[in-house]
């Protein structure tokens, strides 16, 4: 059995790849994830894990799990909106033109990086499949807004969601921007309390992976080349 580790920027993303994706590869794969690890207490060895402050400690991340689990591949699910700007070939991506160039080209370089490692120049370079979410991985929700109405019922918030609906309407949700104001999750934030956790994953259980494939070809692109891995022998 193919089994794939994911380091996630958050909390958010990990129950998205343990409770969604999982059910979706229906056995094919099994995938594990865990935010990256930022600090620890070293009274109590508590570890706190979640947000990309800067490129040094995904990069131990991924290196210490392609290191400690040598059958497994490893891949990542980070944001673009607030990447870091030490992240390999940050300053370059910017200059390309669009959203998606800059993305593709960011995980490229994402993958030379970790590849160069010293510790890494063994493993085989197909181990490794960086995935960068267009622009936050509260994109996905863009599917299908309208099902924030499950949880927030009160009808103001039923009101503010509609707005939001029609006001991204025609928005293809990997193409919601990178703005301070109306990047994905700040939208949310002016229509009702949103907050991290696991209820992202459980609103993107309803709306279902095959519908956001249909919407976010660069999700899709990132799944369809972990099924290739499912197939290959």
């Amino acid at each position: 059995m193919k089994r794939v580790n994911v380091v996630t920027e958050g909390q958010s993303e990990m129950f998205f790849v343990k409770n969604v994706l999982n059910p979706y590869f229906n056995g094919r794969l099994i995938l594990d994830a865990r935010p990256v690890l930022t600090s620890r207490d070293n009274k109590t060895n508590y570890e706190y894990r979640g947000g990309l402050r800067d490129y040094a400690k995904p990069k131990k991340d991924i290196c210490n799990w392609l290191l400690a689990d040598k059958n497994a591949y490893v891949s990542t699910m980070f944001d673009f909106f607030r990447l870091p700007d030490d992240f390999p070939g940050y300053a370059e991506a910017l200059k390309l033109p669009t959203h998606l160039a800059q993305v593709e080209f960011l995980e490229r370089k994402l993958k030379e990086d970790i590849l160069n490692a010293d510790e890494l120049r063994d493993i085989r370079p197909n181990r490794f499949l960086p995935y960068i979410q267009l622009h936050e991985f509260e994109s996905l929700l863009y599917t299908d807004i309208s099902v924030l109405k499950y949880d927030f019922l009160d009808p103001n918030d039923a009101e503010r969601i509609d707005c939001l609906c029609a006001d991204t309407r025609n928005i293809p949700p990997e193409d919601i921007n990178n703005g301070p104001e109306t990047a994905p999750s700040k939208r949310l934030l002016k229509a009702v309390a949103y907050q991290k956790g696991d209820a992202p994953s459980e609103w993107l259980e309803t709306i279902g992976v095959k519908a956001i494939k249909a919407k976010c070809p660069h999700f899709s692109a990132w799944l369809d080349s972990l099924r290739l891995l499912a197939q290959s022998p």
